[in-house]
């Protein structure tokens, strides 16, 4: 029963942070606004006017010959739409798809249409909230040019903000087929 209760306060939050962003998108807001997300190995922030709709319960289907960070493609709308594992594309180890990931699906106003794979959507945070800091180790010995800066929030917690159209314009990015060795 208590997990019928924790299912059920996970999709009342899901549905109140998908109307939060929706009604932050519609106004003036989203220009100072971020998206914070976990993915498996760290914690994003995405510009607020950069997303669109997080979807909940689509698992992509694996297209073969493609990179691991390329984990497949879903359907929103009769319309196919990749799903990136920003985790793998940064050079961490692929993992398997999990019951409570989710596709973040990005703007179309950007150069391409495409999901990122997350594992929890946390708030919307705007930027006056929050207090740029270094990058961790971790990630300064191989930061991409997509990350632009680190940040942590009134908690603590540090988030990387990614440039999602220079991520886009990445070559790297943009090829993914991977023939057979």
């Amino acid at each position: 029963m208590s997990l019928d209760l924790g299912i059920g306060t996970l999709k009342n939050f899901q549905q109140q942070l998908t109307q939060r962003l929706q009604s932050a998108q519609r106004t003036h807001q989203s220009e100072s606004c971020y998206l914070a997300c976990r993915t498996a190995t760290q914690r994003w922030l995405f510009e607020l006017a950069h997303t669109e709709q997080i979807l909940a319960g689509e698992v992509p289907m694996p297209v073969p010959f493609t990179r691991p960070w390329f984990k497949g493609l879903v359907n929103f709308r009769s319309q196919l739409i990749g799903v990136i594992d920003l985790d793998v594309f940064a050079g961490a180890e692929p993992m398997p798809w999990q019951t409570n990931d989710r596709v973040l699906l990005l703007s179309s106003a950007l150069p391409i249409r495409c999901g990122i794979r997350i594992t929890q959507t946390t708030s919307v945070i705007d930027r006056t909230h929050l207090s740029a800091v270094a990058p961790s180790p971790a990630l300064t010995s191989h930061q991409p040019s997509w990350v632009t800066q680190a940040f942590t929030d009134a908690n603590g917690q540090s988030y990387y903000c990614v440039d999602l159209v220079a991520l886009m314009a990445l070559p790297a990015f943009l090829d993914i087929a991977q023939l057979p060795a």
